[in-house]
């Protein structure tokens, strides 16, 4: 730790790594400091150690960088949330890219095609998903790194709705056990999610409304309790094809299933997908979750076979395929340990939508699948780094590669890439 702990240091910020944290170096060391951009010239203090990195916090802005902006948050210094928001957004679409290029340079090639984030244009950014924490009757965020509650009037990263929504929830009458409370913004309704240590819900009944549907959870546990039944069916509205007559389905999401955090950015991934996916017929789709990616192909008339280790989701893909009639089906499967390839070999796309930690296993043995092309979707850009050189290495080669900002003013990326053989 260096000598100056308590007190002030100059420095300039190098550059803005994976993550969103400024890399500052001192005497022989690194700090990483959020809030700042690529030529900063800052004030610093280091603060304390995490993980095995020196972190610290920023004082004062000596020289800014070109293309730093003050954060449209207010809070976004102490909340820690959104680590970007100091940068115009053009500059954030750049970076993004840029970590995505740079953790898959070895494999592109000339003929690589590679899509570029385009920089978000609403204050809002649309953030559907939502986990906030109670504090003293008012709902915030978790600084980073620690348990302390940010209150804000506004929070720019949701959807408008959802912002609405906490200052609604603030008004309300909420019984004092409940700890947190988790939203999920979908095309006809929104899941409330009360969550406590409490088994039950014993002083409080939501009220009806038509485009809510209220859910009781106890801390640490899986399962959830409806608080007013009839249960409401809330949908993901997905665009097919224009030559589907600008068709939509609906993907009935539940309180527990997952869906990614921003619909504008599903429906740019799903688009990409069935774009890639235009001449197969038959569609792998391994970690399937609920359907989310396989399910509108199967709309446009593919067979679609899907895996997922969750038997919960795998329930929701088929009762999804079954009500909208299409010819999917969906097994539960441990795709981290030794499973069945036959019912997915062959396929004539190869989607591989994996947790952070990727799909090791599955890219070190692709040539047992046969798969025409795959398409891969990582939400950790070093995870789909090493899966692309699985990939590479059994003979296939990146055709294209499109990040795309799932989460924008944050540094968090998502990465999509098309490897053919």
């Amino acid at each position: 730790m260096p000598e100056t702990l308590n007190g002030t240091i100059q420095g300039m910020v190098e550059k803005v790594v994976h993550g969103g944290d400024g890399l500052i170096r001192h005497e022989g060391q690194t700090i990483f400091i959020p809030n700042t951009a690529a030529g900063d010239s800052i004030t610093y203090q280091v603060t304390d150690k995490k993980r095995g990195v020196l972190r610290g916090k920023l004082v004062e802005v000596i020289t800014p960088a070109k293309g730093r902006v003050s954060p449209p948050c207010p809070v976004a210094l102490d909340c820690g949330g959104c680590a970007l928001q100091a940068m115009h957004t053009q500059n954030q679409a750049d970076l993004k890219t840029s970590w995505v290029v740079d953790a898959f340079q070895m494999f592109i090639t000339e003929t690589t095609k590679v899509i570029p984030i385009q920089p978000q244009t609403k204050k809002h950014a649309g953030r559907r998903r939502v986990r906030w924490f109670m504090d003293k009757g008012k709902l915030g965020f978790r600084q980073r790194f620690s348990h302390d509650i940010v209150h804000t009037e506004t929070c720019i990263a949701i959807t408008q709705n959802l912002d609405a929504l906490r200052n609604t929830l603030e008004t309300m009458n909420l019984p004092e056990s409940i700890q947190s409370i988790q939203a999920v913004e979908l095309s006809n309704g929104t899941h409330i999610i009360l969550e406590s240590e409490q088994d039950v819900a014993t002083d409080f009944t939501p009220p009806v409304q038509a485009k809510q549907q209220w859910w009781w959870r106890k801390l640490n546990t899986p399962s959830i309790k409806a608080l007013h039944k009839p249960i409401q069916s809330l949908f993901d509205q997905i665009q097919l094809p224009s030559k589907q007559n600008n068709q939509k389905i609906g993907i009935e999401i539940g309180a527990n299933d997952f869906v990614q955090g921003h619909a504008a950015g599903n429906q740019s991934l799903v688009s990409q997908i069935l774009a890639w996916s235009q001449s197969s017929q038959r569609i792998v789709d391994l970690f399937s979750g609920c359907g989310n990616l396989s399910l509108p192909l199967a709309a446009t008339g593919k067979q679609v076979v899907g895996a997922e280790l969750n038997p919960a989701s795998i329930k929701a893909a088929n009762n999804n395929a079954k009500r909208l009639q299409v010819d999917a089906t969906y097994q539960v499967q441990d795709l981290f340990d030794s499973f069945s390839y036959e019912p997915f070999i062959g396929a004539d796309t190869l989607i591989l939508d994996p947790p952070r930690k990727g799909a090791k296993r599955i890219c070190q043995n692709i040539n047992k699948l046969f798969p025409k092309q795959i398409i891969m979707v990582n939400c950790d850009v070093a995870a789909g780094a090493r899966d692309a050189k699985a990939l590479a290495d059994a003979g296939f080669k990146l055709k294209a590669l499109r990040p795309l900002d799932l989460f924008p003013y944050t540094g968090h990326v998502e990465v999509l890439s098309l490897w053919q053989p």
